[in-house]
């Protein structure tokens, strides 16, 4: 019976040493919260129970103004940055329309050039053939109006 009650005490005290060993975070996290919940009590807080110096609170203030005064800079900066981007970014679009009908009235007198062109090269070869066959004699080609290809 001494060895079963030794064995017996032997145990507890390695249970309890175990406990002991373990970490802080491990203990408390198989502990109950002792910690009352929230009760919406209206008890000060640390921060009025220990109210901050007048200097602490004007260096608090002076802090809050300035940092406020910083952030109305920056979105002040940032709506600037903002309207000046939208008009570039309007300007850009009217630039690349007003070139785009650029190309496009180019590419078309271009392409009415190319037509005329095409017409006045047909007219001016048959006036030449015209001018060699009235001066090699064929009169029936003298002085007559040019014939429009269709």
């Amino acid at each position: 019976m001494n060895t079963r009650l030794f064995r017996a005490a032997s145990m507890a005290a390695l249970l309890a040493a175990g406990t002991m060993a373990l970490p802080a975070g491990a203990q408390s996290a198989s502990a109950p919260a002792t910690e009352a919940p929230d009760n919406g009590s209206m008890e000060p807080s640390p921060v009025t129970q220990n109210p901050s110096t007048p200097e602490e609170q004007a260096q608090r203030e002076a802090a809050n103004a300035a940092q406020a005064q910083l952030s109305s800079a920056q979105v002040a900066q940032n709506a600037e940055n903002i309207a000046n981007y939208q008009a570039r970014r309007s300007s850009y679009e009217s630039q690349m329309k007003l070139y785009e009908n650029t190309v496009e009235s180019r590419a078309r007198a271009e392409a009415e050039y190319a037509e005329i062109k095409k017409l006045y090269d047909a007219i001016h070869a048959q006036w030449e053939a015209d001018v060699a066959a009235c001066n090699a004699g064929n009169r029936k080609r003298c002085a007559q109006t040019p014939v429009l290809p269709q």
